[in-house]
């Protein structure tokens, strides 16, 4: 009896233990697939249909947009804009029942069957898997016993989202709407608690996670922005049962390394933490959207479900939606005030953070500092800011009066004027042990074969509560002579009150990632293709 006891006690402790345990931290995906039918980045539009009710939701970036179809024989055909490669589809179905054939073709003549599947109502989600295809036009034929919902259609296949950058100002109000954990914001899983079990791979990279059955109250995923967003909405599509749904925010997630020398978290923390954003669906119909009292400013995002019981499988989708501009790999020429023409190439990046340079969102705190450092270290796009005579029309047999070039953290100006170029280097990293940014300038000027060079380094406070930055002269050296320490300034910018804020600073009217000193104050406005 006594031994039976102690393996009852021993049992319970192991099960609290895997309860409690720390999660180990899931590896970054460089390119993550986005849905072909939905986003800034896609082309696609409705070409035609029957039987459905609100077809156009369909290709909404609102995964909790809905489309209500009759029984009997419906379908919709769908227009992608142009040819690419598809290899899987799915929807999320609400109560509709019978058959479901997915069909493409490249001219609206001859259709290709991808793939049949006969579901039930109780089929949370139906899920398409065939060889990949290259197609123009895709038709979802639907023959159901008993109608309802379909949400979230999704096809995937080679379009990820490599080579665009979602872009947002000081105070995240300019641009349009845009999910920027689904699309092309550059969100990334690192978390996610239990286990998912359709996969870890699968999860992570479609963010559709079906949680097993669990002792576990929560069924928690945490999102790694890249840098800074400014977000005002959650939204959750989940198995139709009532559910809690809270967000956190962290400006940097509290991780240490475990046994293994990996990162992990503990969900422990989570208790001195207070929620973003909270709601509830408490008729259990199956989605739900969550407003915060204010715009949250964070890096890191966590979504956790309570379900009411503890349910043999639970299925879920996460969407949050933040204003922004979406830019991709271009060139324009812009006519500067003073008469020379700008030619602004900018060659997106391939870090994860939506693949390109970080947006004008300022830092509020330390922390935030930090954040948005590491995304500026991280970031590989390059910008490039060439001035010419305003008389120029081919640029490329001409030669430009200067050239500036910005890779990540990294500025370099060229000036030519007569026998003297002036070469002008400005990079930029963040202290990680006090948040400073450090500014280092170096300039050197060549004339006829004499060079003189000049270096200058700065390091900047983060705001405070009042929005003030100090900036002090750490280091100079001209000609040989350094000095340390002198010329330091205070300035103020935007002010806030942590992750719930999206500061005070009054919007541009443009995204400027930079101007060429040399080009009378040119603002560069990357906007979508």
């Amino acid at each position: 009896m006594k031994l039976a006891s102690t393996i009852v006690i021993l049992g319970s402790l192991l099960t609290a233990g895997s309860i409690h345990a720390k999660w180990s931290r899931i590896p970054i995906i460089k390119e993550k697939p986005v849905n072909t039918i939905s986003g800034p980045g896609s082309n696609a539009t409705l070409d035609s249909s029957s039987g459905f009710g609100r077809a156009d939701s369909i290709l909404s970036s609102d995964i909790t947009a809905s489309s209500t179809v009759s029984a009997g024989k419906s379908f919709l055909l769908i227009n992608l804009g142009k040819p690419v490669l598809i290899s899987s589809s799915s929807f999320v179905n609400d109560g509709i029942e019978g058959r479901a054939t997915l069909s493409a073709s490249a001219d609206k003549n001859g259709w290709a069957v991808l793939e049949e599947k006969v579901f039930s109502a109780a089929d949370r989600t139906v899920e398409f898997k065939f060889a990949g295809m290259q197609a123009k036009y895709v038709k979802l034929e639907l023959a159901l016993s008993k109608g309802g919902i379909i949400r979230n259609l999704q096809f995937f296949g080679a379009a990820t989202d490599k080579g665009y950058a979602v872009k947002q100002s000081a105070d995240g109000k300019e641009g349009k709407p845009i999910d920027l954990i689904n699309g092309l914001g550059g969100a990334r899983v690192v978390y996610a608690a239990p286990k998912p079990a359709n996969g870890l791979d699968t999860a992570i990279t479609y963010n559709q996670f079906a949680f097993p059955e669990s002792d576990e109250k929560y069924r928690t995923v945490i999102y790694d922005f890249g840098q800074l967003r400014i977000l005002n909405e959650f939204v959750s599509v989940h198995s139709p049962r009532p559910v809690r749904f809270e967000v956190f925010a962290f400006d940097n997630l509290p991780e240490k390394e475990d046994w293994r020398g990996r990162m992990a978290f503990d969900p422990n923390d989570f208790n001195n933490a207070k929620p973003v954003a909270v709601a509830e669906d408490t008729r259990g119909t199956g989605n739900l959207k969550a407003k915060p009292d204010k715009a949250v400013k964070t890096r890191y995002l966590a979504m956790r479900w309570e379900p009411e019981f503890n349910p043999p499988d639970f299925q879920c989708y996460a969407g949050a939606e933040g204003m922004g501009i979406v830019a991709t790999t271009n060139t324009i020429v812009v006519n500067n005030p003073d008469g020379t023409k700008s030619v602004i190439t900018v060659t997106v990046g391939d870090a994860h953070a939506a693949g390109a340079s970080t947006s004008n969102v300022k830092p509020e705190t330390p922390g935030q500092v930090i954040a948005q450092g590491g995304a500026a270290i991280s970031d590989t796009t390059v910008i490039t800011v060439a001035i010419y005579d305003g008389t120029t029309t081919d640029f490329s047999n001409a030669t430009p009066k200067s050239v500036t070039t910005t890779t990540g953290t990294s500025t370099v100006t060229v000036t030519t004027s007569g026998g003297t170029t002036v070469t002008t280097s400005i990079t930029k990293v963040v202290d990680s042990s006090t948040g400073n940014t450090i500014t280092t300038t170096i300039k050197e000027t060549n004339t006829n074969g004499n060079i003189k060079t000049e270096v200058g380094q700065t390091s900047t406070t983060p705001p405070n509560a009042n929005g003030q930055s100090t900036t002090t002269n750490i280091s100079t050296e001209n000609g040989g002579i350094t000095s340390v320490g002198t010329n330091t300034s205070t300035t103020t910018g935007t002010s806030g009150d942590g992750n719930l804020a999206g500061g005070n600073t009054p919007s541009p009217s443009t995204v400027t990632p930079g101007a060429p000193p040399s080009s009378g104050g040119t603002q560069v406005s990357i906007t979508s293709p």
